[in-house]
């Protein structure tokens, strides 16, 4: 059964002249249950690390809030309460404060694996082409490009970076490894392409590729790599 629950957040402004805050608390309610939860004690040493936090008036704020509560006052121009909002879910008080602490104060405190986007595409792709074009296609192992897609009925091989068109890096990388690959390599049956991740184009960029016979394909979505790789298989 889902319920209705309403909630604020407990916002510390540490300067009453800007628009700064740090959420360090939350307040949940409904027809059962009233209650204020505030920030543990392992966030808040990291908030106080802040130096525009003032580290007694914060900890006095939030007794003076465990012992009377008004949700209209400012508490010395430093606390204030936001505004009511709702939530509605059939999950239980308890489970619903620990994913409201987590989306307005606790996200803020994790350590975030570092995630290259880049990264993630050329696995996705290596996984599509096995999924869905195996038959057509094989990508080898190649230590100049990301890709080095094979069509298997023309032996065509297509030669690609993924990147962007507006990032001048990607660019000039994917130019000079051509010229590198041109001067050991005969073949001649191939292509060169920057699978663009950006779904926005850049003349001059697309000029300057042009001019080193490298392409630029769309490559911002999965449909898009969907497509590219439907038209290097040829079906």
């Amino acid at each position: 059964m889902r319920r209705l629950y309403n909630y604020q957040t407990i916002r510390y402004c540490p300067n009453i002249d800007s628009d700064e805050f740090f959420n360090v608390g939350i307040h949940l309610a409904n027809d059962e249950k009233n209650v204020l939860h505030f920030i543990n004690d392992t966030h808040l040493s990291k908030l106080m690390s802040f130096p525009s936090v003032d580290k007694n008036s914060i900890v006095k704020f939030i007794d003076i809030l465990n012992k009377e509560v008004n949700l209209s006052h400012w508490y010395g121009n430093y606390l204030k309460f936001s505004e009511k909002k709702y939530f509605r879910s059939s999950q239980n008080f308890e489970e619903v404060l620990e994913i409201l602490y987590e989306d307005y104060i606790g996200y803020k405190f994790h350590i975030k694996e570092k995630i290259d986007t880049i990264e993630i595409i050329k696995q996705d792709t290596k996984e599509l082409v096995v999924k869905e074009f195996s038959k057509y296609l094989e990508v080898n192992e190649n230590t100049i490009f990301d890709f080095d897609i094979v069509d298997k009925k023309t032996s065509k091989h297509h030669y690609s970076d993924v990147g962007s068109l507006s990032n001048k890096e990607h660019i000039n990388a994917i130019i000079w490894r051509v010229e590198d690959f041109l001067l050991s390599n005969a073949k001649t049956n191939a292509s060169f392409e920057l699978l663009n991740i950006t779904n926005a184009h850049n003349q001059v960029a697309n000029n300057i590729l042009h001019k080193s016979s490298i392409i630029d394909i769309d490559y911002f979505d999965e449909d898009s790599r969907f497509r590219y790789l439907k038209s290097v298989a040829g079906v």
